[in-house]
């Protein structure tokens, strides 16, 4: 599970981890049935509190990509829909749109919106290679 919080955005961690759990289910990166790590091991990877993990995963749950088993764990939901996950989608791509919008209305030039979005991608482009690459050295062991 690749998530990265970025603990200076004014964006709260609860909302990061939601989007970025819908939005692993949305691409297919998690399958329906695929148990999701315990709040306690997502929480101690994140360094997050474990009732923000609980609430994320309680709130997908109430939306319908989530399912939390008794003593079992959580898993992407079998019934989570590609309609749910569309919407999921959709709602990712309004808010970015705003972002962007926010910033013109801060001044900041549409080069410099370009500049920045080129950089967080080449960023997250890094991020998942370092993953697969200590996924791989991982599984070869």
């Amino acid at each position: 599970m690749h998530i990265h919080i970025d603990r200076g955005s004014s964006t709260p961690i609860s909302r990061q981890l939601i989007e970025q759990i819908a939005a692993a289910c949305a691409a297919g990166r998690w399958q329906a049935g695929e148990r999701l790590p315990s709040v306690r091991q997502l929480a101690r990877e994140l360094t997050v509190n474990q009732n923000t993990i609980l609430r994320v995963y309680e709130k997908l749950t109430a939306e319908g990509l989530l399912e939390m088993r008794h003593g079992e764990g959580t898993f992407v939901a079998a019934r989570a829909t590609r309609k749910q996950l569309a919407e999921q989608r959709r709602q990712f791509i309004d808010e970015l749109s705003l972002v962007f919008r926010r910033g013109q209305l801060l001044g900041i030039s549409l080069a410099e919106l370009q500049e920045i979005a080129m950089e967080t991608l080449a960023e997250l482009h890094a991020d998942d290679k370092q993953t697969s690459g200590r996924r791989s050295s991982t599984t070869k062991s």
